[in-house]
């Protein structure tokens, strides 16, 4: 069983080193359900408590042959809880089930801190899975 398990989960991630001052650290992780449905993880670690942190948005892309299209994005409107608070840090999982079979799809996160002094962005593109 624990075989089944392990192998119905394949992980594609990204990790990024420290991006400036204000992100220590960030990663983004797209895996495959074995329903069928993509998982994805984000996590983000800020210096210090900060005014907002998380990710303004996630898209799920999928490749076109020319390029990636993006099939769904979740964004602050849809999904508010993507941005925390006065966190020194935030991490997510976010499910989506793809409308295509066979084909390679990846995640886009846009990381995004704030504190009094302003922002710190950050694009992070998973392993495609």
């Amino acid at each position: 069983l624990l075989c089944v398990v392990m192998l119905g989960s394949i992980p594609a991630h990204a990790v990024e080193a420290r991006a400036d001052d204000r992100i220590m650290n960030s990663t983004a992780t797209l895996s495959k359900k074995s329903n069928g449905d993509l998982s994805i993880y984000f996590s983000v670690r800020a210096n210090d408590v900060m005014e907002k942190v998380g990710a303004t948005s996630v898209a799920i892309q999928r490749s076109s042959g020319s390029g990636w299209t993006t099939e769904y994005a979740f964004n602050t409107s849809n999904t508010p809880t993507l941005l925390r608070e006065n966190k020194d840090r935030h991490s997510m999982v976010l499910t989506y089930s793809p409308r295509f079979n066979g084909v390679e799809y990846r995640a886009v996160v846009m990381i995004y801190v704030q504190d009094a002094s302003g922002t710190s962005t950050q694009q992070l593109i998973s392993k495609t899975i």
